[in-house]
Order: structure tokens, then C-alpha cells, then sequence
């Protein structure tokens, strides 16, 4: 088994996928690039923002920094436009990489994808509410469950704030997931970033549903937007409180280089939660559920046993 920097075996549920093709969308639906690296330099823990070169391998850049860091494997989020390219990747470091299909459930092919999604063997579909302005209970994202469901994948959903400014927070609240969850009992959800800011909401779904899950995913910044004052201790306290060590699951966020991986996200979290186990009796079969089982079981994954060299 593969033992990560931290001393444990780590599986990354959450990163990006971002190729160049994913970098240029970007650029092309925003009003600048200057406006890109603005908001990226104040909002987010990267320096810089580039854009990457035409040979760029991005294959090759993970399996360096996942080997770098003893990653065992990690989850990308990944647009329509990189697809091939990702699932070429894939095929290059089997058992290293899990697949996020990015949805818009308000495109003609939505479904089309979802199913694409399942043929390539992908392990879960990502909804932006916020970002695609729908309600996750509204009547067009039904279908898209239920096929998520035939399907086998898990749904992995945005709400709360973004990194963007155009972000339409009247879609961003969690419990707009307890009714589809409730109607679909066997089918999995996932809410990223312990909620970007709605973390109470987050908290109470942990009571009102068994089949949603919290991922830690990001540097949780939108702490600072609240009206209480909260560290990465207490957040993930009062998750373990409330939804136990088996529905949270660990990521990064990772996504643009040359930052790569967001190793002190990883560093950050495994201090918190280790200062926090021993004090309310939770056992190291419990953390590592956290970084590693919790997303093996959900996405019935199977990683690489040893990293490639």
C-alpha cells in the first residue's frame, strides 16, 4: 500500500482536470485574462495563472506530483472538451486517476453524457448549481439522476460561493439536495467543500439524510464570510460530530499548474484531524476512511497497488 507524506495512504477525491483545451474555455467565457489572474491572485493560494503550452503533457505532470507526494491516486473533475484526452491519460497510469464528468443538465446531451459517463468507466457526474443556475430539486436534473443511478456513479454537487464572481448563490444552498436524496435512496451525493459557506445547512443534512456525503476539499477560505468565527479544527469537529468519520471524504482542490498539488491542503487537514481523533475517540481505521476509504467505497474504485515509476 502506498504510504503518503503524511504517513498514511491518501486518495484525493477532488481535483481538475484542467488541459489546455479546459484553460482556453475559461479564458474565452471570461471578460480578460488580466481579470483571470485578478481574481485568481486574491481569491485563491495561487501566485500565478498560466496558461499552458501547445506539447504540454499533462499526464506526465500528475503522475510526477502524485509521485512526488505518495499519492495513491485522485479524482478530476473533467469537461466535456477534455474528455478523450483524459480518458488517454487514464489508460497511460491505470488505477491512478477517477473520473468526475462535468454535467449541465440543461444541455441537449446531458443525459447522452451521463451514460458516457458509465460506458468509460468514469466513477461519479459533478452538478455547479450556481454556476448553470438550477435548483438541484428542479424537474430538468431528475433524468440526470436517475440515470446517475443506473449507471452505478456517484453525484458530486458545487454549492455555496466560487472562485468566480458570477456565481448565482440563490441556487448555491445544500438543502436543496434533501428531496432528491430522499427520492433516491440508493443513489449517493456528494457536497463539495463542506458547503463554501453554507456548512450549518451542510450540518443539518447530516441529520435529515444517510445518502449525502461532505468532501473537505479546498483551502475552506469561505470561513472568512461568515458571521461566527470557525478554524479548520472546528470544522472538522463539528463534522465528525455530525456525520461521523464515514461520510467525509478528503480532497484538495488541486487544478492549475505549476502549482499542481495542493500538498499543505493535505498537510493542513491531516493536522486537523489528527489533533481531533484522540480527543473524541476516534481510531486510525476512522482517518483513514477519511483520506482513503470513504471515496474507495462510494466510487468502487480500485487504485494502482504501487506507484509507477
Amino acid at each position: 500500500m502506498i504510504e503518503s507524506c503524511v504517513g498514511i495512504p491518501v486518495i484525493d477525491a477532488h481535483a481538475h482536470f484542467m488541459t489546455r483545451s479546459t484553460v482556453q474555455s475559461i479564458v474565452e467565457n471570461s471578460q480578460s485574462i488580466s481579470k483571470i489572474r485578478e481574481r485568481v491572485s486574491s481569491h485563491t493560494d495561487m501566485k500565478e495563472f498560466q496558461m499552458p503550452g501547445k506539447d504540454w503533457d499533462i499526464g506526465e505532470a500528475w503522475i510526477k506530483e502524485l509521485n512526488k507526494y505518495g499519492i495513491t491516486a485522485i479524482g478530476m473533475m473533467v469537461g466535456e472538451e477534455s474528455w478523450e484526452e483524459f480518458n488517454q491519460v487514464r489508460k497511460r497510469y491505470p488505477g491512478r486517476f477517477m473520473g468526475n464528468a462535468n454535467i449541465n443538465p440543461a444541455k441537449d446531451n446531458a443525459i447522452e453524457l451521463v451514460k458516457r459517463a458509465g460506458r468509460d468507466n468514469f466513477q461519479a457526474i459533478k452538478l455547479y448549481p450556481t454556476s448553470w443556475d438550477f435548483h438541484a430539486y428542479d424537474e430538468i436534473v431528475y433524468p440526470i439522476y436517475e440515470e446517475a443511478l443506473k449507471q452505478g456513479l456517484l453525484v458530486m454537487l458545487h454549492f455555496g460561493i466560487t472562485i468566480g464572481s458570477t456565481a448565482n448563490l440563490r441556487y448555491g444552498n445544500p438543502l436543496d439536495i434533501q428531496k432528491p436524496a430522499h427520492d433516491f435512496p440508493d443513489l449517493n451525493f456528494m457536497i463539495a467543500h463542506f458547503g463554501a459557506g453554507f456548512f450549518r445547512e451542510v450540518l443539518l443534512l447530516m441529520y435529515q439524510t444517510e445518502n449525502v456525503f461532505m468532501d473537505t476539499s479546498g483551502s475552506n477560505s469561505w470561513m472568512k464570510y461568515l458571521p461566527y468565527d470557525l478554524s479548520l479544527t472546528k470544522i472538522f469537529e463539528k463534522a465528525l460530530k455530525a456525520g461521523g468519520p464515514n461520510r467525509i471524504v478528503f480532497g484538495t482542490d488541486s487544478s492549475f499548474f505549476p502549482r499542481g498539488f495542493r500538498i499543505n491542503i493535505l498537510e493542513d487537514q491531516y493536522a486537523a484531524v489528527s489533533s481531533i481523533c484522540p480527543q473524541f475517540c476516534y481510531s486510525p481505521d476512522d482517518v483513514d476512511k477519511i483520506f482513503r476509504t470513504n471515496i474507495l467505497r462510494l466510487n468502487k474504485f480500485e487504485p494502482a497497488s504501487e506507484i509507477s515509476k
